[in-house]
C-alpha cells in the first residue's frame, strides 16, 4: 500500500512527538535540499525488502561520493545496474533506435537484490575502486547504513 501525504521538514516540536527523520547520510543528503519549515510532498510505503534495499542504496551512495565517475548517487544506481546487467533494451521511437535502460527495483525479488548487490560490489572493487577489499567495503557500508548484508560467502 502507498499513501501520498505532505510533510514539513522541522524538528519536532514537542518531547515524544512521532515524525519522519532521516536516520542515515544518504537520506539526510536527500532532505538536504529542502528549506526547514517547507512542506513536502511524500509518497510512503514499506517494502519487504527494505533493509537490503537500504544496503544497496548506501553501498551505491558511498561509491557516488568517494569517486569522480558519477553525478550522483541515482546516476551511479543506473550506471551500475547496467554495467551489471540489471538492464533491458528499449526502443526509442524519437531515435528510432535500441537503446539499455536500467530495470526499476520496485518488484525485485529478494534472491534478485541479493545477487544484484553482490555483482555491484564485484564491480566496484575491480574496477571502480580498484585494491578496494570487499569485505572492507561491506563492513564500511554496514556501518554507515547500520544493515548488515547478507551474502553466501
Amino acid at each position: 500500500m502507498t499513501i501520498n501525504t505532505t510533510l514539513t521538514k522541522r524538528p519536532a516540536l514537542h518531547k515524544g512527538e512521532v515524525g519522519f527523520f532521516p536516520d542515515n547520510p544518504m537520506s539526510q543528503d536527500d532532505i538536504a535540499v529542502f528549506a526547514m519549515y517547507a512542506e513536502t510532498m511524500h509518497a510512503i510505503r514499506t517494502e519487504r525488502n527494505l533493509q537490503a534495499l537500504k544496503f544497496l542504496w548506501g553501498l551505491v551512495h558511498k561509491t557516488a561520493d568517494n569517486t569522480d565517475y558519477f553525478l550522483d548517487k541515482d546516476d551511479a544506481m543506473d550506471s551500475l545496474k547496467i554495467k551489471v546487467g540489471y538492464s533491458k533494451s528499449v526502443y526509442d521511437p524519437h531515435t528510432r533506435e535500441m537503446e539499455v535502460r536500467p530495470k526499476s527495483l520496485k518488484h525485485i525479488s529478494d534472491e534478485q537484490l541479493r545477487l544484484l548487490t553482490e555483482r555491484m560490489m564485484d564491480v566496484i572493487c575491480a574496477e571502480i575502486i580498484p585494491g578496494m577489499e570487499k569485505n572492507t567495503l561491506r563492513k564500511e557500508i554496514e556501518e554507515m547504513t547500520g544493515v548488515t548484508s547478507v551474502s553466501e560467502e
